[in-house]
C-alpha cells in the first residue's frame, strides 16, 4: 500500500451538536403557546386583529426557524426528533407543502449552489413583484418539487400530495362553517406577511449587505448544519481561528536494519509482519497511530523500498506492518512469499500526518476502509476505543469476500470487547461470500463474545457507492451525529466520500484521509 496525505484545507470551526438542541425545541415550544394565545385572543374577541396578527406572525416566523433548523438536521442529532419537530411545524410555514420535499428542495439549493443556496423565486423578477411573490413561495416550492417526483422516492412523493389535500381541504372545510373570516385573521394572514418576511430576511436582505458583512446567511452558509443560537460562536471561533499549521517535514532518509520476529498470514495474498526494536532506537520508532514506515530491500541487486502502514498500538513492544501481494510489486511478492523470522529488512522511522486526537468529551468516529486500507484505522480505532472511553466508531469495510478481508478476527473481537461502542458493517462485492448468509441464532455453547458479535457486525451484499453512502448519510451517519472521518481507501472510493461529504458541508479540518493505490514502487 502507498499512502499520501490528502491536502490541508483552511480550519473550520467545529461544534459538536447535542442529541437534542434544547433552545429549538423551546423556540418550537413558545411559538406554539404564542399560537395558541393570540388565536385565543382573537377568538373570543378579546383583541382586535391589530393585536392578534402580529402575534400570530411572530410565532410563525419562530416555526420558520424552527423548520429550517429541522431541514438541515441542526435540531438535535437524534433522526426521529429532527422529523418529528419539523413536521410539526410546517403547517404553521406552510399550507400547502409537506416536509420531506422541502427539506429535499432546501438541501438541494445548498448543494448546487443556487443563488448562494437561496430561493431562486425570491431574488428575481421586478421589485414591484416581490412582496408578492415572497407570499407565494411555498406554492413555487410545491410546484418545483412536483416537476422532479419522477426522481424523488414514492414515500415523499405520497407526503406531498397528502399535505396538499389535507391542509387545503381543512381550510375548504372551515370556510364551509361560516368561519373563512377567523381563518383568514388566526391562520391565512398572518402565514403569508411571516412567509414575506422570512424571505425577505433570509433570501432578499443578505444579498444588499456588502462583501464579507455579518449576516445569519453568511454564517449560516459556511455552516449549514449549526444550530442558530451559536452563530455568533461560530463568527467570532472563525475570526479569530489560527491557520493550520504547516505539515511536518519528512523524516530524514536514514533506516534501520530491524530482526523480522513473526511473518503471520493475515489472507492467501497478505502477511503481518513483526519487527524487535532495539531499546536505543525506541525513541526514533516512537508512533502514533495512523503512521507508517517505509521498508528497504535488496531485491535482484536492487533496493527497493515503499511505504506500509504500522497495525501495531504504540504500547505494544512490537512494531508491524500489514503487506498485501500486489501485481508486480516486488517488496510485496519478496514480503508475502520468502521473508522469514530471522531475517534483516531496512526500516525508516515512522512517518505520516494520517492521525486522529480524539477530545475528551466524546465522539461519533466513522471509518472508512476498502481492503488493506484497514491496516491503518485498526489501531486507530482500538486506540481510540482504549483511551477514550466516551467515544464510539462505526467502521464500513469493503472486501471482496471474507477470505479477502484483512484483521476479520481482530476487529471482531474488538467490536465485542468495547460493547457496542463500534458497530461494523461489511460490504462484500461477491454475493456468494458465506458472511451474506442470515446469522444463524447463538447455540448454547457459544461464548458471549461471539453471540455478540452477531450484533455488532452486519454483512451487505454489493460494494459502498454513492447511493448507498448517500442513503447513509440521510439517516444513520447523518453527519450531525459524526464528530470525525476517517478515510483510507483507494482513490475511486474515497473521491466519492469526499464528494459526498462536501454535499453535506462537512468541515475539512473534520476529514482525515489517506490515500493509496496499487502501484508499486520499481
Amino acid at each position: 500500500m502507498q499512502v499520501s496525505r490528502a491536502a490541508a484545507a483552511l480550519p473550520r470551526l467545529r461544534v459538536r451538536v447535542p442529541a437534542v438542541v434544547t433552545p429549538t425545541l423551546l423556540l418550537f415550544g413558545c411559538s406554539l403557546a404564542l399560537g395558541g394565545f393570540a388565536a385565543w385572543l382573537s377568538l373570543l374577541h378579546v383583541a382586535s386583529g391589530w393585536v392578534t396578527v402580529p402575534l400570530h406572525v411572530a410565532a410563525m416566523v419562530g416555526m420558520f426557524v424552527v423548520l429550517h433548523e429541522c431541514v438541515h438536521h441542526a435540531a438535535g442529532r437524534l433522526t426521529w426528533v429532527n422529523d418529528v419537530v419539523g413536521r410539526l411545524a410546517m403547517p404553521f410555514v406552510s399550507a400547502f407543502g409537506a416536509f420531506a420535499p422541502a427539506r429535499f428542495l432546501h438541501l438541494a439549493q445548498h448543494r448546487d449552489g443556487v443563488e448562494g443556496h437561496l430561493t431562486p423565486w425570491n431574488v428575481r423578477g421586478p421589485a414591484w413583484q416581490l412582496p408578492l411573490r415572497w407570499m407565494l413561495t411555498d406554492l413555487w416550492h410545491v410546484a418545483a418539487y412536483l416537476r422532479r417526483t419522477a426522481e424523488r422516492p414514492q414515500w415523499e412523493v405520497a407526503e406531498s400530495l397528502s399535505m396538499l389535500a389535507l391542509v387545503p381541504g381543512t381550510i375548504v372545510a372551515v370556510v364551509a362553517t361560516g368561519h373563512g373570516w377567523e381563518l383568514v385573521l388566526v391562520y391565512l394572514l398572518p402565514q403569508r406577511i411571516a412567509l414575506a418576511l422570512s424571505a425577505w430576511w433570509f433570501d432578499w436582505f443578505p444579498r444588499r449587505l456588502p462583501a464579507g458583512a455579518r449576516s445569519y446567511h453568511t454564517v449560516h452558509n459556511r455552516y449549514p448544519n449549526l444550530p442558530f443560537y451559536r452563530y455568533p460562536q461560530a463568527w467570532l471561533a472563525e475570526r479569530d481561528l489560527a491557520p493550520a499549521p504547516a505539515p511536518r517535514p519528512a523524516a530524514p532518509e536514514v533506516f534501520h536494519a530491524l530482526v523480522v520476529t513473526a511473518v503471520r498470514p493475515l489472507t492467501g495474498c497478505a502477511v503481518e509482519v513483526a519487527f524487535a526494536v532495539p531499546p536505543h532506537l525506541a525513541e526514533e520508532f516512537r508512533f502514533t497511530p495512523g503512521q507508517h514506515v517505509v521498508l528497504r530491500a535488496d531485491i535482484g541487486g536492487e533496493q527497493v523500498a515503499h511505504p506500509y502502514a504500522i497495525t501495531s498500538c504504540p504500547e505494544e513492544p512490537e512494531l508491524r506492518v500489514a503487506i498485501k501481494r500486489l501485481p508486480g510489486g516486488r517488496l510485496s511478492t519478496y514480503a508475502t512469499t520468502e521473508l522469514r523470522p530471522g531475517d534483516r529488512v531496512e526500516v525508516r522511522p515512522p512517518d505520516g500526518q494520517f492521525s486522529v486526537h480524539p477530545s475528551p468529551q466524546g465522539e461519533h468516529l466513522v471509518a472508512i476502509a476498502a481492503g488493506v486500507g484497514i491496516a491503518p484505522l485498526l489501531p486507530m480505532l482500538a486506540h481510540v476505543l482504549r483511551t477514550s472511553p466516551k467515544h464510539r466508531a462505526t467502521l464500513l469495510y469493503v472486501n471482496r469476500s471474507g477470505a479477502d478481508t484483512l484483521f476479520a478476527d481482530e476487529l471482531t473481537a474488538l467490536a465485542s470487547r468495547f460493547e457496542g461502542r463500534l458497530r461494523i458493517e461489511h460490504f462484500r462485492t461477491d454475493e456468494r461470500d458465506p458472511d451474506l448468509r442470515p446469522p444463524r441464532p447463538p447455540r448454547p455453547f457459544d461464548s458471549i463474545g461471539s453471540a455478540l458479535a452477531i450484533c455488532y457486525e452486519r454483512y451487505h451484499a454489493g460494494g459502498l457507492d454513492a447511493k448507498r453512502l448517500r442513503a447513509l448519510l440521510a439517516c444513520r451517519l447523518h453527519p450531525a451525529k459524526v464528530d470525525e472521518w476517517l478515510v483510507c481507501a483507494p482513490r475511486e472510493l474515497a473521491g466519492v466520500v469526499h464528494a459526498l461529504l462536501a454535499e453535506h458541508h462537512v468541515p475539512e479540518s473534520a476529514i482525515h484521509s489517506e490515500l493509496f493505490w496499487s502501484a508499486e514502487a520499481a
